[in-house]
């Protein structure tokens, strides 16, 4: 069987350098768009990036086998068609000629063999490793093919290639890539100058004609909202990444500037480390739950741009466990007998860690902290700047505030998360259920949708039960815009496909 595109089963909707050429346009449209962003960025190697703004550095300098466009089909991008056997455990990938990176070299199978060892090395220490586990071996039967054996069937395979931090690397480039990347995307890396901007230069040699219009790109790191919306409504920003909801109506209203807000499967929560007390026994989980309705915490925290949700599935997605009936209100006398039983007789005591710089996130957690009062939690705050996280935070304190971004197939959404062998989950929660590995491992052996069904209804439902730690919501993606930047749209995966856009004169 063979592919050129397709629907996935994907979730609904440095050093300081001198300034590029401003808009006002070139022959092509021209410009250069000036996004601003709110955190540094801690890697520019796209096997190892892990926050938002990384991602969206990965899409503009480096490119997939396959890409997701916004309205979330998977098309060809480095791989011109593919083809899958009967048993979906072969998949065929040839590549397009003529593709250079931007050292000058022409990419090869080699490349894509090298990249993905790298990501399957768990060396690299890859948050993605566990979405590709599947694959068994990687071949390169000659310079434009790419072969892989999959241990299993697996029916997404092209799907999940269109991912973050599976972009194609050099393989005579892997050192280089920390300081000085070189990728085939669209934009060439110029300098990056952390807690100022990362700058990119446009690819004359890109291998798709015409493209990019513009000149170039820069993210501009700028922690505090209020400035980067003071920025962009006078006219010295383009774009505002990851507007706050808050934000939306406001600039929905402003002269000069537009606001888009899209649905995505992109999710926040508390994780609750399920291996250090008091969230290691299962009933204290469950007494939260029943503390905190979460159609409560998307008012006072998202002000309804968002859904509440059981799991990284978001309500409206065909997989979503519409007869699961949240908690409408609390239930505090319930959450208390959980507590007793769990041996607590007076309040639970625990600090919540919230990222300094993500202000969703930290309303959030002061919202969960008064809410879950009542019950019987005495909850206390404690910020850290979110560039400390992954250092200090991440599957180290017992409770804290994150958020994570939409992925582009189901299994990638949940089987890292919520796997008790899942990458993403040994650095969250440490959760494991005999029903959810279960479910998540029979899900993987069909590329058929309503096969699949049933066994995320039964992730769900044994979350329901027992819950890893508190998902909260599915939340709105939102971004500012100056009036003149066009064609460029609102991504459900929190980047920009910046090929065709323009600032207009």
């Amino acid at each position: 069987m063979t592919a050129t595109r397709r629907t996935a089963l994907a979730l609904p909707a440095l050093i300081a350098a001198a300034a590029l050429p401003r808009p006002g346009a070139s022959q092509a449209g021209g410009g250069t768009l000036r996004i601003a962003v709110s955190s540094n960025l801690r890697f520019l190697d796209p096997a190892k990036t892990t926050i938002g703004e990384e991602y969206m550095f990965n899409q503009l300098v480096f490119n997939g086998l396959t890409r997701m466009r916004e309205d979330l089909t998977v098309e060809p991008e480095l791989a011109e068609s593919w083809r899958y056997g009967e048993d979906l455990k072969t998949w065929t990938f040839r590549l397009r000629r003529g593709v250079r990176f931007h050292h000058g070299r022409e990419m090869t199978a080699e490349d894509v063999v090298a990249t993905f060892r790298r990501v399957l090395d768990p060396a690299t220490a890859s948050p993605a490793r566990t979405n590709y586990d599947m694959i068994e071996s990687i071949e390169a039967p000659d310079q434009h093919t790419v072969l892989f054996r999959l241990s299993y069937p697996y029916g997404g395979f092209a799907d999940i290639l269109s991912d973050r931090q599976v972009k194609i690397v050099p393989a005579d480039r892997i050192e280089e890539l920390a300081q000085n990347p070189s990728g085939t995307g669209p934009f060439r890396f110029r300098s990056y100058t952390p807690g100022d901007r990362v700058i990119l230069v446009r690819n004359a040699e890109y291998w798709e004609a015409g493209q990019p219009r513009l000149d170039g790109v820069e993210l501009r790191i700028l922690p505090e909202m209020a400035v980067r919306i003071a920025a962009l409504q006078a006219g010295d920003l383009d774009v505002v990444w990851d507007l706050g909801p808050e934000n939306i109506r406001q600039l929905r209203d402003a002269r000069g500037v537009r606001a888009e807000s899209v649905p995505t499967a992109s999710w926040d929560g508390a994780i609750m480390n399920n291996a250090i007390p008091p969230f290691n026994d299962m009933r204290v989980r469950q007494a939260f739950h029943l503390a905190v309705p979460k159609a409560d915490v998307v008012e006072a925290v998202l002000f309804g741009e968002g859904k509440p949700t059981i799991s990284p599935i978001p309500p409206g997605h065909p997989f979503y466990a519409e007869d699961i009936r949240l908690p409408e209100r609390a239930d505090a006398a319930a959450a208390r007998r959980l507590l007793r039983e769990a041996g607590h007789a007076g309040p639970v005591r625990v600090p919540l860690v919230i990222p300094v710089g993500r202000p969703v996130r930290e309303r959030l957690g002061v919202t969960l902290q008064q809410l879950a009062r009542p019950a019987g939690f005495e909850i206390e705050i404690q910020r850290v700047p979110f560039g400390r996280y992954a250092a200090e935070v991440s599957g180290k304190a017992p409770f804290y505030v994150d958020g994570y971004f939409a992925r582009p197939t189901v299994d990638t959404a949940t089987y890292g998360f919520l796997h008790s062998r899942g990458s993403w989950n040994g650095r969250l929660w440490l959760y494991s259920d005999p029903r959810v590995d279960a479910a998540l491992e029979a899900a993987r052996l069909t590329g058929d949708p309503a096969r699949q069904k049933p066994h995320y209804i039964a992730v769900q439902r044994a979350m329901f039960e027992n819950p890893p730690g508190y998902i909260a919501y599915a939340v709105n993606f939102a971004c500012g815009y100056r009036s003149t930047v066009r064609d460029v749209a609102t991504h459900p995966m929190r980047w920009f496909d910046l090929r065709r856009g323009y600032i207009a004169a």
